[in-house]
Parts: C-alpha cells; sequence; structure tokens
C-alpha cells in the first residue's frame, strides 16, 4: 500500500503546462491467476484507498511524515469494510522484522506500520516481553511476535528464524546491482542469515539479476576458518527463471596462495527445465577441506539466452539466489 500511496500521476518528464492533460488515473487488477471475488476484493481493498487519495489530492511531498497519518484513517476506515462485508487485506497490524549490523554486532528490528501499539516478542521459546529497541542477536534465533491494541491480540502471528553464520558480521560487494523490480533488501539480503521463501522469489531476501554474470565477493576482514560456503538459487523456467549451471568459488588458503573450484548446480543426468518450479538447494561449495582468508569470491555465470520450446525463448535468463550461509 505504501508504494501505491507513493505514486505520482503526473509523470516527471511533463511541464506544467502539460501535466494539466493528465486527467486522472487508472488502477489495473490481472485476473490470470485470481479464482474468485472474494480474491478481487483482497487484491484491491485497501490499496484502492492509497490510489484514491492520491489523485484527488495529489502525490504526497512528505511521504514518511504522510503515510502514518494516511494509515491512521485507513485503520479507522476498516470498520466501514466490515459493514458491507468487504473482504479487504488487513496488513494494518502486521510485523516486519530487518536485521541492522552496528559495530561488528547483529541486532534484530521489529516494527509494525500503526501508531500507538505494543509488540510483544520471544526469542527461542524464552519468556514474552514487550519489544522496546532492536534485540541482540548472537547466536541462531527463533523469534515469535505480535501485535497488541488496547491489550488485545490483532493481526497475525509473526515469526522469523535467523542462522547466525560466519558471514552475517562480515562485508559484501557484488560487481553488479540487483535489477531494481527484485533488490529485495539489498546485498546485505545474501549474508543477514535469513533464508527466501521457498515458494515465491518476490520476497526481500530473494535478489534477481537479469543475464548479468554475478561475482560475490564477501570479506571477513580478518582470516577466518571456513568449513562450508552454502546458497541455493530459484529456478521457475515459466518465469524465465533459469538457476546457474555452475558456481565457482577462489578460495584463499593459509599459505596465501588461491585455487578456483566450480560446483555444478545439477547432477548430470538433469537440466533445469525439468526441475519442477521452486527453489534448488545446492551442495556445499566447500566440503571437509578447511581455508583460512580474509575473503571469498563467488563466481555466478548467468545461465544465458533461454533456449528455443522455452518460455522466454531469446531472451536473458534471470538469476535468483538467495542466503550465502558460511561456517
Amino acid at each position: 500500500m505504501k508504494k501505491v500511496y507513493s505514486f505520482n500521476p503526473i509523470p516527471k518528464e511533463l511541464n506544467a503546462e502539460e501535466s494539466k492533460y493528465i486527467l486522472g488515473a487508472q488502477a489495473n487488477l490481472w485476473t490470470e491467476y485470481i479464482q474468485n471475488e472474494n480474491q478481487v476484493e483482497y487484491m484491491v481493498f485497501p490499496r484502492i484507498l492509497a490510489l484514491s487519495e492520491v489523485t484527488w489530492n495529489g502525490p504526497s511531498q512528505n511521504l514518511e511524515n504522510d503515510y502514518p497519518d494516511f494509515l491512521s484513517r485507513v485503520e479507522n476506515f476498516m470498520e466501514r469494510f466490515d459493514a458491507l462485508e468487504v473482504n479487504y487485506a488487513n496488513h494494518l497490524y502486521e510485523i516486519e522484522g530487518n536485521i541492522l549490523k552496528e559495530e561488528g554486532k547483529v541486532f534484530y528490528e521489529l516494527t509494525t506500520p500503526t501508531k500507538g501499539k505494543e509488540i510483544h516478542y520471544s526469542i527461542n521459546n524464552a519468556k514474552t516481553e514487550v519489544y522496546s529497541k532492536p534485540i541482540l542477536i548472537e547466536e541462531n534465533a527463533k523469534i515469535k511476535a505480535h501485535v497488541f491494541k488496547n491489550g488485545e491480540k490483532v493481526g497475525s502471528d509473526f515469526s522469523e528464524e535467523i542462522k547466525y553464520h560466519k558471514g552475517i558480521t562480515a562485508k559484501i560487494s557484488l560487481n553488479v546491482p540487483p535489477n531494481p523490480a527484485y533488490a529485495g533488501g539489498g546485498k546485505e539480503a545474501l549474508i543477514n542469515g535469513i533464508s527466501g521463501s521457498d515458494k515465491r522469489y518476490g520476497d526481500k531476501e530473494w535478489l534477481g539479476f537479469w543475464g548479468d554474470n554475478l561475482e560475490i565477493t564477501i570479506d571477513f576482514g580478518t582470516p577466518t576458518d571456513i568449513n562450508s560456503v552454502t546458497t541455493r538459487f530459484y529456478n521457475a523456467p515459466g518465469q524465465w527463471i533459469h538457476a546457474p549451471k555452475i558456481i565457482k568459488m577462489i578460495r584463499p588458503f593459509v599459505d596465501g596462495t588461491t585455487d578456483t573450484i566450480s560446483i555444478p548446480t545439477f547432477s548430470p543426468d538433469d537440466n533445469n527445465e525439468n526441475i519442477i518450479e521452486g527453489y534448488i538447494p545446492i551442495i556445499p561449495i566447500l566440503a571437509g577441506k578447511m581455508i583460512d582468508g580474509s575473503k571469498i569470491v563467488l563466481i555466478i555465470p548467468n545461465y544465458g539466452i533461454i533456449p528455443e520450446g522455452q518460455q522466454g525463448a531469446g531472451n536473458k535468463a534471470w538469476t535468483f539466489i538467495d542466503e550465502i550461509i558460511i561456517e
């Protein structure tokens, strides 16, 4: 809804004289995958309120101040939706979690979009507490949380699992940025300890690259013993998403030398167009051979041009990569 609320119906390329010809805005809902009227309502409401406000009042000039005010009015409007029996999407009481890193330490921040609410949380099934500041993370953590309004639970249960590995406090750099449409949580999402969805690639943990050969450098700052490096890719040929055929890694050793290894992402008897859509777990890039260095480099060649007979034939393939776990 925030993305809709931030929409400006007047294209920036138009000057003041040309802008007067923009008479309004239009909201399209593509229904190829929508089964019934209830789902249509869920996809439209309450986002249509955001578009209505933008087209009536003009775009926000200060999104960070205006959007919370808008949400407070939407919250009051929910009673009208209930009276009209509209099957709206109520995400006003959802919780969002984010990893923060400060001075080599890792914290987990919890937020909810509407004001005046309490978040209660527990970590690794310990006693439930009222959230007041980011939570220090020093080990594997399972976090559960819920929003309370006037002492009563509202919204859905929230849970997150964080794997605390050696890469989580490292620095990461990419030779190319992710595509803006699938930038998710940015490059830090690849080493934040949180895995993306097993069923969809559009969340903030998966990063998408269109046609690019990817090179990822993870810098630990000091020599670090490493036993394994694992990652995974999404594979959905029907959506032009093809996992790479191989992944390479430049490995540093204690004596200062390096080597480069290549690991296939598919067995010799298979290929990615035959794999069911979804994520592909990748075998460890290192197994049983310890290395010692201050950084590693992963080289991920793009699948290439999509072959004839497949969706998107003749176009560049997408690469979607998830968490890189270093142990």
